[in-house]
């Protein structure tokens, strides 16, 4: 394979193959409301709505 130096639209090593390997699509999440600094840090997250219980054991009954 030869390195021409096109790095927006290399080849993958597959003949007739040029493109794009892999595209993500992120939707933008809207901004909500925080912890403040002392609870995010006991929670471990600034976000509540990804405070969510840990329970452990208590999944395996």
């Amino acid at each position: 394979m030869e390195n021409n130096g096109n790095v927006t639209n290399p080849s993958f090593g597959c003949e007739g193959t040029e493109g794009v390997l892999a595209m993500a699509k992120v939707p933008i999440q809207p901004w909500c409301p925080v912890y403040d600094s002392a609870t995010a840090f006991s929670r471990g997250t600034l976000f509540p709505a990804l405070d969510l219980p840990y329970i452990g054991r208590e999944a395996a009954k």
